[in-house]
């Protein structure tokens, strides 16, 4: 480590903490699993933590192909086997909490639980394909900055772009988008914007799950976590105020404790 060969390709893996449980931090798209840093913060004093950049995004290898969702959910299980990590928590942020879903219906005797944020187990309306589709093919692939602004205000809430005693932190986050290889997270998003729809797996979700989501997420609004929280027994829903996708970075304490609380209530240790 920190890059494991894993199915054709090289993943970016960092673990954070020793505990005798791990949870598995799965980033969005744009990002890495650096944007995890503050919540950990709250967790690996308890917990063994591991992030896992996607491929082709972040620190990891840029291949030409294996970007669909499946497959991503496959590597992040093909980690754990190599860590020999048995069972586990995930936390899982749009594309994230995508997979996490995925991987708790197949393999649920491997989920201690689940932590699904700002994500959708729809498949994607065309209109939103297309859109999202020009302005990563057309925009991001050629020139990341030439349509930050407009990314910048799908994945951030408005009150807190308009908060002056963000703009520092604001700026951060829009270097990280543009620093990006637009043409390989072009290539990656293509795949993850077509994918299917999951909505049948969400009953064979048996772990204890945490679904939230800002009430002004302007990628997957709060109806989309409705209905994953809805088709899962053993969910509960919260919806964060004056939040928009980004929670991690909007209120990154907040955020922290109540990942830290869900784990805890679900660890095997606590419980015994």
């Amino acid at each position: 480590m920190p890059l494991m060969p894993i199915n054709g390709t090289d993943l970016y893996v960092e673990c954070f903490g020793d505990g005798a449980e791990t949870v598995f931090l799965t980033h969005a798209l744009f990002f890495s699993g650096r944007m995890y840093e503050q919540q950990i913060a709250h967790l690996s004093d308890r917990y063994r933590c591991v992030t896992v950049d996607w491929r082709g995004q972040g620190r990891s290898a840029k291949p030409l192909g294996g970007y669909d969702v499946d497959m991503l959910a496959r590597d992040i299980m093909s980690v754990a086997d190599a860590l020999a990590v048995d069972r586990f928590h995930w936390i899982g942020m749009s594309v994230g909490g995508v997979t996490g879903i995925r991987n708790a219906a197949q393999f649920p005797g491997r989920f201690l639980s689940l932590a699904v944020g700002g994500a959708s187990a729809e498949a994607e309306p065309i209109e939103k394909v297309e859109k999202y589709e020009s302005l990563l093919l057309d925009g991001f692939a050629k020139d990341p900055e030439s349509v930050a602004d407009h990314l910048m205000e799908i994945l951030y809430g408005a009150p807190f772009r308009n908060d002056p005693r963000n703009r520092t932190l604001l700026e951060q986050e829009r270097r990280l988008i543009i620093s990006n290889d637009g043409a390989a997270v072009a290539r990656a998003a293509a795949p993850i914007l077509r994918r299917v729809d999951i909505r049948h797996m969400l009953a064979h979700v048996l772990c204890p799950t945490l679904v939230f989501v800002g009430d002004l997420d302007g990628a997957n609004p709060p109806t989309k976590s409705q209905t994953i929280a809805s088709g899962i027994a053993a969910a509960e829903l919260a919806i964060l105020p004056d939040i928009g996708h980004q929670p991690n970075v909007e209120m990154p304490d907040g955020l922290g404790r109540m990942l830290r609380s869900h784990v805890d209530r679900h660890s095997l240790t606590r419980a015994a």
